[in-house]
């Protein structure tokens, strides 16, 4: 089992890596260093401002409990295991304990960077801040690993309902996380290892081999890697893997705003793609939101409008990918229709987009009274919509692939 489990995750890291790779390109990054250094510079103005009023204490605590979701159990199995594995399964869990051990690391880094986040608000509570960071710290890794052993054990059929285990734990650790920000987080401490201890004593009395469901197992890791690939989707394209496509027939009144003439062939295709395809509308609703948001949190005007160019920038290079989603539907080829006209169709309708787009994220300052901050939004934003439609796609499509 070892050697399988080296072979599984060499295999599995070799995939993410190349993934990543695409993922985390120079554009991706250059505007993720932007957006951080905005939150960052967001986050220490709101500190100030700060009084340890009641909400604030369990407030915090339901961040750092809603951080404790993330992370799931990553069992690298595959759905022939459930056949050829079989014979194997009481030896298998040692397969599993290491993949419970693999799956703490990524949640152990993003809940110790929220913990180091909290830092500013423990001395905003008068709790000493590097003794409340480090055992808030270790509170939240004990937490962690409980969740790990309960998603483990929901796999052998335990002895309570994985919606019940799970639920107590996130409950118990909302009451502890709040009474520890009252006093000090080594009462969460405390509560989480005696309770990580308490499941570790118990733990070996549920992990009789008959009980494993081999087919949960596999379906729950098919869907983990499901959602991994779904977001991979959204930078490249990942192989057996589509965005999908829905009716969405409630967002059928917008095809009307393009007349079904044979000038209009392509504009009509690509507004019906825009609406149908999930990659595409819930990326751009999803990224409107979030930089509403943003830029409600945001003072200076000009950071305001830094974000607003990053937010229509960002949107406007997820859409490139329709511009040639329809390349491969060989009746698109057989249009007596110029070239030109795609390009032109598809910039038409990214112009459109992203100028909406610009007004959504006007709302955000808006609705703090920040008109101001707002009209910014608006002509910055309308500035890189145009620019990006006249400008940058017409000369990157017509670029050789």
């Amino acid at each position: 089992m070892r050697k399988l489990w080296t072979t599984r995750l060499r295999r599995h890291q070799k995939a993410q890596f190349k993934y990543l790779q695409l993922v985390f390109n120079d554009h991706f990054v250059l505007a993720l260093i932007i957006l951080a250094g905005a939150l960052l510079y967001g986050y220490s103005q709101l500190i100030q401002q700060l009084t340890p009023q009641w909400w604030l204490r369990p407030a915090v605590a339901a961040g750092l409990t809603a951080s404790l979701s993330l992370g799931q159990l990553a069992a690298l199995v595959e759905p022939a295991d459930a056949t050829f594995l079989l014979p194997q399964t009481a030896p298998f869990g040692q397969f599993l304990l290491r993949a419970r051990r693999y799956s703490l690391l990524l949640p152990g880094a993003v809940l110790g960077m929220a913990a180091l986040a909290v830092m500013p608000l423990l001395v905003v509570l008068h709790i000493a801040a590097w003794s409340g960071t480090l055992t808030l710290v270790l509170a939240l890794w004990a937490f962690k690993d409980a969740d790990l052993w309960l998603q483990l054990l929901a796999h052998y059929r335990a002895f309570l309902p994985r919606w019940g285990r799970r639920g107590l734990l996130m409950g118990l650790a909302f009451v502890l996380l709040t009474a520890g920000l009252w006093w000090h987080p080594a009462i969460a401490m405390l509560g989480a290892v005696a309770l990580n201890l308490a499941l570790r004593w118990t733990v070996g009395n549920h992990f009789a081999p008959a009980t494993l469901d081999w087919l949960g197992l596999v379906a729950a890791e098919d869907k983990r890697m499901g959602r991994l690939y779904r977001f991979y989707n959204l930078f490249t394209d990942v192989p057996g893997l589509g965005g999908g496509v829905r009716r969405r027939k409630w967002l059928d009144v917008f095809l009307p705003l393009v007349a079904r003439t044979p000038a209009n062939t392509w504009a009509y295709l690509f507004l019906r793609g825009f609406l149908r395809r999930t990659e595409f509308l819930g990326l751009t609703v999803r990224l409107a939101l979030i930089g509403a948001v943003v830029l409600a949190l945001v003072e200076p005007v000009w950071l305001v409008a830094l974000l607003a160019l990053l937010f229509v920038y960002l949107v406007g290079f997820q859409l490139l990918p329709l511009a040639l989603a329809y390349q491969e539907v060989v009746f698109t080829h057989l249009y007596p229709l110029p070239d030109a006209q795609r390009t032109h169709a598809f910039t038409q309708l990214a112009r459109g987009v992203l100028l909406l787009l610009a007004g959504v994220l006007a709302l955000g300052p808006l609705m703090r009274g920040h008109w101001l901050a707002a009209g910014v939004v608006l002509v910055a934003g309308g500035v890189a919509a145009v620019g990006l439609a006249q400008w940058y796609f017409p000369n990157r499509l017509a670029r050789p692939a």
